[in-house]
This record gives structure tokens, C-alpha cells and sequence, in this order.
């Protein structure tokens, strides 16, 4: 079987993030998926698996906010215009989730809650592991992770609220399923990964900064074949990377980024 994919491979850094943390009483929401192992020298060990949430959604406030910034009118991220009590939910320079026709470029790469995204977001786990050299056969990316028990409220000194929260810090990858976009759409999102600031909460006490340090745009070609061995039929993946060079991208997010987003919606409304 033969497969042929583009991907935008993201490098990342973060001095300390909490990805959708909240306080539930001795909870976290930062996704435990359970214990690998893996072996340094002549010795194995074991560690926690973890998972980021909240990569994606990232992603998308970028490019709406990339999208403002060039006076482009995109899908927001709710369907309501307002509440019961006449609060506005859609704030200007926006519309509600898929009322836009023909669609936004937002809408047309990120779809709605009933239409299918046009790209994938896909981030290998995260685990703390203290060896410098270590293999294990399951991907995971190194970090740092820890854990807090907080208190966030007491009566008569005894804790009437407390929660745990997770954190994570280090150097993490993510990779963007690029396949089903055109040119234009491409060069929107890798402008778009210039606007990433933070992920997760607790923004405003210095969580979650986001540096991009790295960006990739790759053809990636696979071959998958069976073959036997002592009786098991096992999968050999060939693949084969090669990377994308966009024509003046340089030249069309420097001087011209804006004025050619605009034509591009102008090009796709007609």
C-alpha cells in the first residue's frame, strides 16, 4: 500500500504549561494515559504517559487571530450570537460558526461542529524520563511534568477547596495533517503559527508561553508491506521525507500577506 501525505512538523518550547487544567476538587484534566517503559543502559524503567490536550484549539485561536489582524471577517468559535440576557457572544470582526456561505478560510480548515476539519492535529505523548539516552518502543517526547496540590480556599485554617493541577516544561513536537489544503490555505496556517502565544490556562500568573522554534513543511511518502517472521505476519513501513519549499512565501507574508488574503476570500466568495 502506497500513501502520499503533506505535514507541517512543528517545533515548540514551553518554560511551564498547564493544558486545560481546571479546579475540579483533586482532579486534572491533563490526560493520564498510563505507564510505559523504557530502558537506559542495561536498565528499564517505568514512567507516566500523558497527553496534551488542547494543541489544536491552539492553533485555531491563531489563525483567527491572524485573520483580524488582516481585517479578514472568519468564523468564530460559537454558533450563538448572544445569550439569554443579551450578552454578545460573536465579537466584531467575526461571525457565528458556520453561518458564513461560501465558507471562511477558517471554516474551510478547521470545518464547524458538523462539518469535518480539513487538517488533523496529531502530538505524540508526553513523559518524564531523567535519562539523557534511552529507548522505548512506544513514542514519547521528553519533558518535564509535575504535579500540585493547591489550596484555593480555607475556613477556620482547614482546606474547604483543594484541587491538583499538572504542569508540563521542555521542548515538544506537533505535527499538522496539511494533505486536502491548497497552497493558499497552507501558507495561512504556517502564517498562523506565528501568532501562537500560550496553551492552556493560567495565562495571567505566567503559564503556558508558547515559542515556535521550528517549522518543516514536508511530502511524506509511505510503503507498507506483510512479510512473515517465524509465523507472524508483521507491517514494514517504508517512508520517505522530503521537504516542501512554498513559492515566495517569504515575499507573500512580508509585504504582501494581507493584501493577498483579502483577494484570496474576494477569489472565493465569486
Amino acid at each position: 500500500m502506497k500513501q502520499t501525505k503533506k505535514q507541517i512538523v512543528v517545533r515548540a518550547y514551553t518554560p511551564i504549561a498547564k493544558p486545560h487544567n481546571v479546579s475540579i476538587q483533586k482532579n486534572s484534566t491533563m490526560l493520564l494515559l498510563g505507564e510505559i517503559s523504557y530502558e537506559s543502559g542495561s536498565k528499564a524503567f517505568n514512567t507516566k504517559l500523558y497527553y496534551i490536550k488542547g494543541v489544536r484549539g491552539m492553533l485555531r485561536h491563531a489563525a483567527m487571530s491572524l485573520a483580524q489582524d488582516c481585517g479578514i471577517e472568519v468564523c468564530h468559535s460559537s454558533e450563538k450570537t448572544e445569550l439569554k440576557d443579551g450578552t454578545q457572544l460573536v465579537p466584531s470582526g467575526f461571525h457565528p460558526l458556520g453561518s458564513c456561505d461560501p465558507p471562511c478560510i477558517l471554516r474551510r480548515i478547521f470545518g464547524t461542529f458538523r462539518e469535518e476539519s480539513s487538517i488533523s492535529v496529531l502530538v505524540d505523548p508526553i513523559a518524564s524520563i531523567k535519562h539523557k539516552e534511552y529507548t522505548t518502543e512506544l513514542p514519547a517526547q521528553k519533558v518535564h511534568i509535575a504535579t500540585e496540590n493547591r489550596i484555593a480556599l480555607t475556613y477556620d485554617r482547614t482546606a474547604i477547596q483543594d484541587f491538583r493541577e499538572s504542569y508540563f516544561s521542555g521542548y515538544f513536537n506537533f505535527v499538522i495533517d496539511i494533505t486536502n489544503l491548497t497552497d493558499d490555505e497552507i501558507k495561512f496556517i504556517v502564517e498562523s503559527l506565528l501568532y501562537i502565544e500560550t496553551l492552556g490556562s493560567g495565562k495571567n500568573a505566567g503559564y503556558g508561553y508558547i515559542k515556535i522554534l521550528e517549522v518543516e513543511i514536508q511530502n511524506v511518502h509511505v510503503l507498507r508491506n506483510i512479510t512473515m517472521d517465524n509465523g507472524v505476519y508483521k507491517i514494514i513501513e517504508e517512508i520517505e521525507v522530503k521537504p516542501i519549499l512554498l513559492e515566495n512565501i517569504e515575499e507573500w507574508r512580508n509585504a504582501y500577506m494581507r493584501e493577498n488574503l483579502i483577494k484570496i476570500e474576494q477569489q472565493h466568495s465569486t
